[in-house]
């Protein structure tokens, strides 16, 4: 998965239209984020990185840039 697929992947959890997320929004700003976004990612990050968030680091997430960040590692070119 690269960075739009994974922006993509996030449009689809929020229901926003293709292309709208850019990477600096806040998503406490994001009319759709809440508890059940935030689990739909954490289950992303779980099903396509192997990646479990730790509670730490759910309190550094605020923009959509902070959670690209967190699976960086793991997006291709």
């Amino acid at each position: 998965m690269n960075r739009q697929e994974f922006l993509n992947n996030l449009e689809e959890i929020l229901e926003l239209d293709d292309n709208t997320l850019k990477g600096d929004e806040v998503l406490m700003e994001l009319e759709q984020w809440d508890s059940l976004a935030f689990l739909s990612v954490i289950a992303m990050a779980d099903e396509y990185f192997d990646i479990i968030i730790q509670g730490d680091k759910l309190e550094e997430i605020k923009t959509v840039a902070d959670l690209i960040t967190l699976v960086e590692e793991h997006l291709t070119v």
